[in-house]
This record gives structure tokens, sequence and C-alpha cells, in this order.
């Protein structure tokens, strides 16, 4: 059991007070060994009772049981003295790639081969900075051959939406899952016979609800340092996990090898 892997994943469904929980052990679980229920109680600014609700929700019989479980799992690697910024970056990086790596599933990474080859269409969407991430995995799959579009204005994706058939395939990324206009826009995908794949943080959310496949990964907000900002590296990893399985493939690999080729970048 992947207690903080189960946590981030029922985010969305916590209450405003579960939350401040969750936040505190998802950020700081490598200091939880040494402390004990009062003390994380105080830290957080909640009650022992709290705490104990808290910990039976996620699936623990007690506050020592939930600290068993997170020690027995492969700690994120805690930065202690650096020589730099840029060593200081690195472990952050080391963190989000190593939370990210334990949600990846590869039966669902199979399956998105599979839909991306029956696809007759593959539309790309996501709002804000996850619109810059849907254009580069679309960019990606695009120099493998395959017909793609991305698009981060809600209005050009739900008119793409409007138009879509069975037989089209609806990639959506939104690290939070309740960006509006991408779910207005997978709503009528939906309607109109679409296939939808998802990639967002938490598993209960209506983006999540509405995808016929979904990938996890890591939240940046959990990383215990307020001056980490960039909220699409754990999308850019797993998108660079899918497209590497995919090039295995040769006929995605050989387009790749063309378009690096007229473009002098091999």
């Amino acid at each position: 059991m992947n207690i903080l892997n189960n946590i981030q994943k029922d985010y969305l469904s916590f209450s405003k007070q579960e939350k401040k929980i969750a936040d505190y052990i998802l950020r700081f679980s490598h200091q939880l060994q040494n402390m004990n229920i009062t003390e994380l109680s105080q830290k957080i600014g909640t009650s022992n009772s709290s705490v104990t609700r808290f910990v039976k929700k996620i699936g623990c019989k007690s506050y020592s049981d939930m600290k068993f479980h997170i020690n027995a799992q492969s700690a994120p690697v805690e930065y202690k003295k650096s020589n730099g910024i840029a060593d200081e970056v690195f472990v952050y990086y080391q963190n989000v790639i190593k939370n990210t790596q334990h949600l990846i599933e590869t039966e669902k990474i199979e399956e998105f081969a599979r839909l991306i080859k029956a696809a007759r269409n593959i539309i790309l969407i996501g709002a804000s900075s996850s619109g810059i991430t849907a254009e580069i995995f679309g960019i990606r799959l695009m120099r493998m051959g395959l017909t793609v579009k991305s698009y981060s204005d809600p209005l050009w994706m739900l008119m793409q939406a409007g138009i879509c058939s069975k037989g089209d395939l609806f990639i959506a990324i939104s690290n939070s899952g309740v960006t509006s206009s991408v779910i207005e826009t997978l709503e009528q995908a939906k309607s109109r016979g679409a296939t939808i794949v998802s990639i967002t943080s938490y598993s209960e959310n209506p983006i999540s609800k509405l995808s016929d496949l979904i990938f996890h990964v890591y939240n940046t907000r959990f990383v215990h340092n307020e001056k980490f900002a960039n909220s699409q590296f754990s999308n850019i990893y797993l998108i660079d996990v899918i497209t590497t399985y995919l090039l295995q493939d040769e006929e995605f690999r050989t387009p790749l090898l063309a378009t690096r080729e007229i473009i002098n970048d091999i």
C-alpha cells in the first residue's frame, strides 16, 4: 500500500481540514519518523483526533501504522546541504521523477499505444501551462507520423469537440482535473463518441471521470519548497516515458528519424 500516492490521488475528496493534514504529510513525509501525533497536530494547527480520523480515512489502523507504511516505502530524497541552487533544484527534480515513476503503470502505456494506432485524429488539450505541455506532446506525436492537433484556447478546443466523431482521440492534460474549459470540451467530445485519455494528479476529479484511460503524475505542489514552480515537470517526464515506449515500434520510429534528418537533427 503506497500511502503517499493514495493521499495524492484522493486529495480532491478531502475536506479543507483534511487537505491541511494531507499537505503536510505529502511535503514532509521524511520528518514523520521522529514525530509523534501530538507534534504533528501542533505543526499543522489541528487536533490529535482530526489526525486520527484522517489516518483511518486513508486506510491505516493508526498513526503508527501510517508511519510504518510510509517508512517502508522508498522515501523521497531529502535536501539537507547544497553547494548551490543547482544542487537544490536537482534534488527537487529527483523527488518529482521518483514519485511520478511510482505512479506509472506499464499496462496503461501499452493501452495508450493501442489507442494511438487506432485513432483517426488525435486532439491534445490543456489550459495555461498545461496547454504548452499539450503542444509539446502534440509535436512529438506529429513527428512520429500521426495526425495531431493541439489547443489551449477554450473556444478552439470546444469547436474541435463539436465536430469530432467516433475514432477521434482526445488527450487532456490537467494537474487539478477541474479546469472548466477542458471539462466542457471533454463532455462534448464524449457525447460524440470520441475516446478520452487524461493526465492528471488526482483520481477523483471531473476530467478523470470522463476519461477512458487515466495517467497519474506527481503534483509538484507537494514538493516541500515554495520556490519550486515547475508545475509541468512531472507531465513532461511521463511524456518522455510514453514517447520512448512508442519509439520501440518501427511504425513510429521511422517517421521520427525522417523528420530529424530533414532538419539536420541527427
